[in-house]
């Protein structure tokens, strides 16, 4: 099978749009944590065509697809399995479309594109996409895991950002889905939109989006703020809301065990935090009308007084950000790991956070778990770095069962709060996701590929 499917893609896409075995498929088979996967070859269509006639090859050769965007994904979704059989369709290339109506504040985009060029050549607007996240994603990746970040409190998500989106199905006329009009309102129907958005690629290759975007904030205010009582951490978001309103544009959690790394790796980072024994939280402002930091002065100054918090820092945005950023910089490098992304109503993470730690203490007494959430969107990265005793195969299960199921039975929470759904948790998928659910998307899958051609499987 696999000459001639070679043969054949290339006479679709040409010699470069093609990588085989005998080429490195790497950074296509490996993702950013450590997941990997064997591809039979990587095909990188450039048009929507060819996306079409790439679909209809390798139904006719009996090839599975695997849609695959920047691949800076960490649940696995857009890797191959591990048989050499699958093929890799990278929407790498597609950067053909490149629409922005600033009267609008939109832009229609191809799939290939990635957030930090798109960012790049709206900046002499002062417009941006904003999404920030500590990777560089494309565009067909953005909206097929709905990517968060973290500025959702203010933002929102892709799915919030996306307008519109344009698709090739993998049924049997492999369908052109047209549903780019940039409109805010648009009230006709069942949006379909919505299919391709967290989806993962498995109901149809997004080829490309239309998004609402923002303006820069032109002032910007940031701070470090001690948390010595973690109880007060609602009412401190809530003072946050009220007084600020839509200004508020992060709210970020760093437990104490998280600023510890710090103390051993970066000690140079700890002037930029308050001293604390406790957790801290990094908010930021933003106003596009200048004051930022008189705003955030006083609210920090009104929740002072009311004894809600200990020290702050306030400082250069760039340089407090570092500070978050750094942090998981430090537990990618920790081996063996256990990563969580969970998230549960706002006002119910608090009780999660000390259930879960206490739960794990009982059974792993050296194990300290970091701490790292978007507090203000209810979202935790949830990270073990695991003792011997924690790391063998049984308890290791044991305590992702220990997690999830804390999260999403008792805390009416999700055990994928912004990476999706793949391989890494698939079994988690099929044992929390209500039955009627996952019929519900199968039959939706089956109506739209029904030959199972696409996604991770």
């Amino acid at each position: 099978m696999l000459p001639s499917l070679t043969a054949a893609l290339t006479a679709i896409v040409g010699p470069h749009g093609v990588l085989t075995p005998d080429d490195d498929l790497a950074r296509y088979q490996e993702s950013p944590n450590n997941l990997s996967g064997i591809a039979a070859l990587v095909v990188r269509p450039a048009s929507v065509d060819e996306v079409r006639r790439v679909l209809t090859t390798c139904r006719s050769h009996g090839a599975h697809i695997v849609p695959q965007g920047a691949n800076t994904g960490l649940v696995g979704a857009g890797l191959p399995d591990g048989s050499g059989t699958q093929v890799i369709l990278s929407t790498e290339r597609m950067r053909r479309t490149f629409d922005l109506d600033v009267d609008s504040r939109t832009l229609t985009v191809s799939a290939g594109w990635l957030l930090s060029d798109i960012n790049q050549r709206l900046a002499e607007w002062g417009l941006r996409l904003p999404i920030e996240v500590g990777s560089d994603p494309s565009v067909g990746g953005m909206v097929s895991t709905n990517i968060a970040g973290s500025n959702v409190i203010r933002y929102g998500d892709a799915r919030r950002r996306t307008l519109g989106v344009q698709a090739v199905l993998a049924d049997p006329d492999t369908t052109v889905l047209d549903l780019l009009r940039p409109l805010r309102k648009q009230n006709e129907g069942l949006d379909l939109t919505q299919l391709f958005i967290g989806t993962g690629g498995t109901f149809g290759i997004v080829t490309a989006a239309s998004f609402e975007l923002a303006y820069e904030p032109s002032s910007r205010a940031t701070a470090w703020i001690a948390i010595p009582d973690g109880s007060t951490l609602p009412g401190v978001l809530r003072s946050f809301e009220r007084r600020c309103g839509e200004w508020l544009t992060a709210f970020e959690l760093v437990s104490r065990s998280a600023i510890a790394l710090l103390a051993d790796n970066y000690a140079g980072l700890l002037k930029r935090l308050p001293a604390t024994d406790g957790d801290c939280v990094l908010v930021e402002v933003g106003t596009s009308w200048g004051g930022a930091e008189d705003v955030l002065v006083a609210v920090l100054e009104e929740l002072d007084e009311q004894g809600l918090i200990g020290d702050t820092v306030v400082g250069t945005p760039d340089e407090l950000w570092e500070v978050r950023h750094v942090i998981p910089t430090i537990t990618e490098r920790m081996s063996p790991v256990l990563s969580f992304d969970v998230a549960t109503p706002r006002g119910k993470l608090n009780e999660f956070r000390r259930t879960v730690v206490e739960r794990i203490a009982v059974r792993h007494p050296d194990l300290v778990p970091v701490e790292l959430g978007h507090y203000g969107d209810g979202g935790l990265h949830l990270i073990l770095p695991l003792t011997p005793a924690a790391a063998t195969p049984d308890a290791r299960a044991a305590l992702v069962r220990l997690v999830y199921d804390t999260a999403v039975l008792e805390f009416d929470g999700t055990f994928s709060a912004e990476h999706g759904v793949g391989p890494k948790n698939a079994d988690t998928y099929l044992r929390l996701t209500p039955p009627a659910a996952r019929a519900l998307t199968d039959r939706i899958r089956e109506a739209m590929d029904p030959a199972g051609l696409l996604g991770w499987r």
